[in-house]
């Protein structure tokens, strides 16, 4: 069963939302079933609510499988059982291929790797003149932004750290504008670029000019990106 059009149903639901969601979440919203959990969020309120009714309530937990397998969904919160797309699974939204449902899908196969693995990572990647320029620091916090230094420095993609830390993205952007604050500006075009795509960019630059103000960028473009990716744009175009 080609199931590309369930994939990209689930991931509009998942940009409105402007969150992870549970498979029960995602299943009732794309559905139209109005449980008391979605009423009390308010994501019954969502525009693609419903979006796929009328469709089989085949196994959607399959789909989200294969979604995962494709690189399309990942597990955003493993407490919480959270989905979420990733930059991959944007552009299958703007330019879809048929996806013929499988059997067989691991969901632990697609978790990621693991906070060893990514430290051995980080660590590799710092060079001995950022050592030297970071290690006076002690608290927790600045651990963080030494280990966010790293992941920027190997282009990791940002809510992967943001994952691997049991944060949320909206932390990673703390820190990054903490340090822009103090003078020193990280080059993130690598994962923006992917997350909300070079040409766009450049269309909210043309529009806004240098230095926009964020309240301005709410204005004129928040319905097109959420939060999170307007703290992105926000940041990049600083």
């Amino acid at each position: 069963m080609n199931i590309q059009d369930r994939i990209v149903k689930t991931i509009i639901v998942i940009q409105e939302a402007g969150q992870g969601l549970t498979r029960e979440q995602l299943q009732a919203i794309l559905l139209g079933n109005e449980t008391e959990e979605l009423q009390a969020l308010e994501l019954d309120q969502l525009e693609s609510f419903g979006i796929a009714e009328g469709m089989d309530e085949e196994d959607w937990n399959s789909i989200f499988d294969r979604a995962i397998e494709e690189g399309l969904l990942k597990i955003k919160n493993q407490k919480q059982h959270t989905l979420t797309y990733t930059p991959e699974g944007k552009k299958f939204r703007k330019k879809p291929k048929a996806i013929i449902l499988g059997d067989g899908t691991d969901e632990d196969d697609y978790v990621g790797v693991g906070d060893d693995e990514l430290d051995a990572v980080m660590r590799n990647a710092l060079n001995e003149k950022r050592e030297e320029a970071a290690g006076h620091l002690t608290s927790e916090r600045s651990k963080r932004q030494i280990k966010l230094i790293r992941a920027i420095d190997r282009k990791i993609a940002l809510d992967d750290f943001a994952e691997n830390e049991n944060v949320d993205l909206n932390d990673v952007l703390d820190e990054l504008e903490t340090m822009l604050q103090h003078g020193k500006r990280m080059d993130i075009t690598y994962f923006t670029d992917e997350v909300l795509g070079k040409e766009d960019v450049e269309d909210v630059r043309m529009s806004m000019g240098p230095n926009p103000d964020m309240n301005a960028l709410r204005q004129e473009w928040g319905d097109v990106y959420n939060e999170e990716e307007l703290r992105l744009l926000h940041y990049i175009l600083s």
